[in-house]
């Protein structure tokens, strides 16, 4: 793992996503993100608790807590669009660049670097299946990058969006369709 690591450069993105197996250190996230951390290599984080919190002193460019592991990790519930503002300005203090919450059916908010807030409604439709939708939105939030915060939230909502509304993860034609339907 450490080879592969290993050959990353500047301006790459290492997307650190779920559960560490049982055969892997706890901390190795973090472990990972020490190793690499000032190469100019992009961090993209979606864990929880302190698999999360553990590495935000690496100032990982996105973390994607939904809203249930952002109120699991600030100790408190989160009801208003100003109170999740607030915890992931809290998390950006700690390091993180920026935080895109994952709201289920109220959509996504995205807090970025610039202290703006972009808050993007549900895409898709009713959802049939959400497993990858999580991860199908960091990756869309990671092409709409190079353009803009705006673009990577409307993509990484769309991305979401169609996995969550498919049997399984949604194909680049889905993703396509959804974003045009949008326009």
């Amino acid at each position: 793992l450490y080879e592969k690591l290993g050959s990353l450069v500047s301006g790459d993105t290492l997307v650190l996503a779920g559960s560490v197996p049982n055969s892997m250190p706890e901390d190795i996230y973090e472990k990972i993100l020490k190793r690499l951390y000032g190469k100019g290599i992009r961090f993209v984080v979606d864990a929880t608790n302190d698999l999360l919190l553990n590495v935000l002193k690496y100032k990982p460019f996105l973390i994607k807590p939904n809203i249930h592991e952002l109120e699991e990790i600030i100790g408190r519930e989160l009801k208003t669009d100003e109170q999740i503002v607030t915890a992931a300005k809290e998390l950006q203090e700690k390091g993180a660049v920026n935080v895109l919450v994952s709201l289920g059916k109220d959509g996504a908010m995205l807090i970025d670097e610039y202290g703006e807030i972009h808050k993007q409604s549900a895409l898709g439709g009713k959802p049939i299946n959400t497993v990858g939708a999580g991860d199908s939105m960091v990756a869309g939030f990671i092409a709409g990058a190079a353009k803009s915060y705006a673009e990577a939230l409307l993509s990484g909502s769309a991305a979401g969006g169609a996995t969550a509304c498919n049997k399984g993860l949604a194909t680049k034609q889905d993703i396509e369709d959804l974003l045009k339907s949008q326009k």
